[in-house]
């Protein structure tokens, strides 16, 4: 110990040492200081921007997730029409494909996609509530699930009128309202000697009908009852190998239409003509027809 010291004595010391202590302890004191500030600062920023941010983020993420798979699902009832419409398949009706394409068109235009996020807090929560009050698409949905049943329905009762069997016809002719028979001609039953040639029908189905005065029908000799009546007895179903063939016969009929050679009603469906008699009137013909074509083209 030195003199100094010994002369100090021990208070003396204990103030020295203090004072050697104090800028320490000093130094202690300000970083513990910058310490809670810092844990302070951090704790409002977590509390204030952290928490509130991320929050506004999930809320986003939600949403727009809910906005994907809906989308998706509005993609997938689009594509579905979309494939019937590109088939090739004809439909029977063919206002059936223009509504399809304008529930297409209509669907695609009502699709939000979702957009991105913003950086800033107060944008996300405002995107997140701007996507949140968006419809959902049971509207369009709706639209494109019915057009797609009413084409893919007209398409099958196309296939059903698309040249036919002479039995298949008879078959649904059988038990219509107002007729009472049906038979389908064969090479060696019918009147007309056209059955299977180039161009003309590959089956015909005469049809007789209890709206007919059948005393004023004159039959055909030679032949089966309800084909030696011919078409005058009720009407014919004419099958043709194409819609071209069918239109041709049309028109060809369509010529005595009004004169004393007229021979009834007449009309194509897919590529059959359905014919009525002409000793019914104008209101029978288009009734009969009616059942016929119902008949034709009901599915099971």
């Amino acid at each position: 110990m030195s003199e100094e010291e010994q002369a100090q004595g021990p208070e003396g010391q204990a103030d020295d040492q203090d004072r050697k202590a104090a800028p320490g302890k000093k130094r202690v004191l300000a970083i513990a200081a910058i310490a809670l500030l810092v844990v302070a600062a951090v704790a409002f920023w977590y509390v204030n921007f952290k928490v509130p941010h991320d929050a506004a983020v999930k809320a986003f993420d939600e949403v727009t997730v809910g906005l994907s798979q809906r989308n998706q699902e509005l993609d997938d009832a689009v594509a579905s029409l979309q494939g019937v419409v590109d088939s090739g398949n004809q439909p029977l009706d063919e206002s059936t494909q223009d509504a399809a394409r304008s529930a297409i068109q209509s669907a695609s235009a009502a699709k939000v996609e979702a957009p991105q996020m913003p950086s800033d807090t107060e944008q996300i929560k405002a995107a997140a509530e701007e996507v949140s009050s968006l419809r959902d698409y049971a509207s369009p949905l709706e639209s494109l699930r019915t057009a797609q049943k009413s084409l893919e329905n007209s398409i099958a009762q196309m296939k059903l009128v698309t040249n036919p069997s002479g039995d298949s016809v008879v078959q649904r002719l059988t038990g219509l309202a107002n007729v009472t028979g049906a038979e389908a001609v064969s090479e060696d039953n019918d009147p007309n000697g056209m059955l299977g040639k180039a161009g003309s029908y590959t089956a015909t189905v005469y049809f007789s009908s209890d709206l007919v005065d059948q005393s004023k029908v004159y039959p055909s000799t030679g032949y089966t009852p309800i084909v030696a009546a011919g078409t005058d007895g009720g009407g014919a179903v004419e099958v043709y190998a194409t819609a071209e063939d069918a239109q041709k016969r049309n028109d060809y009929l369509a010529a005595f239409d009004g004169s004393i050679l007229a021979s009834g009603s007449h009309k194509v469906v897919g590529t059959c003509v359905v014919r009525t008699s002409n000793f019914l009137t104008a209101s029978n013909q288009q009734a009969l027809e009616a059942t016929v074509i119902d008949g034709l083209t009901k599915l099971d």
